[in-house]
């Protein structure tokens, strides 16, 4: 009996330590997890998305600011790698640019940091780059980009005028049916007079 009680002790024990073991464990994993968010989600949870979201489709759009971040920061030739490696290396840039953990402000919108560069270098004085992000105006920016030009509706011609060069327009097409026919066709019909010509 005395046997069987130091069995069944020794097995409870083994499964005391046991459970205290994965408990411990799972306490282990839940601060690791708790140290990674705060070290991770502050620093580039608050700055996801700070100088908009890009994915692989703006590749276009983004190709001057990539190559540049390629040849600077990665020392790679954009010219001398293949399209493969192109698209690696692009994503790379994409993870960065949305975490906005690019080393410098110029890989995230180069046009505007050449501005303000060319505007220092002038002595003039610029306002300081933004540090927010507005997703109003980049929806805005978004959509007027995808929009189609508006046709120019400037005629320096009146209403009247347009109307009358229809008219002869019409008559011309009118006038050369008629002699494909060999019909006789007036002299004025499908010709446009200039009114200066007849004032005095």
């Amino acid at each position: 009996s005395s046997l069987s009680d130091t069995d069944s002790e020794r097995r409870r024990r083994k499964k005391k330590d046991k459970h205290r073991s994965r408990e411990e464990k799972r306490e282990r994993k839940r601060e690791k997890k708790d140290k990674k968010k705060k070290r991770h989600g502050t620093a580039s949870g608050a700055q996801w998305g700070k100088f908009g979201i890009i994915n692989d489709t703006d590749f276009y759009n983004k190709t001057q600011e990539f190559r540049t971040w390629l040849l600077e920061e990665r020392k790679i030739n954009p010219e001398a790698i293949s399209k493969d490696q192109e698209r690696k290396e692009f994503a790379v840039f994409v993870e960065d640019y949305n975490t906005a953990t690019l080393p410098h402000e110029k890989y995230y919108h180069m046009e505007a940091y050449e501005r303000r560069m060319t505007s220092l270098r002038a002595g003039e004085f610029v306002p300081p780059a933004e540090d927010s992000y507005d997703p109003e105006a980049d929806l805005r920016a978004h959509s007027l980009r995808h929009k189609k030009a508006p046709a120019e509706h400037e005629s320096y011609l009146s209403r009247e005028e347009l109307m009358e060069l229809r008219k002869v327009q019409s008559e011309r097409v009118e006038v050369g049916k008629r002699k494909l026919l060999g019909m006789e066709v007036k002299q004025n019909m499908g010709v446009r007079m200039d009114r200066t010509m007849f004032d005095d």
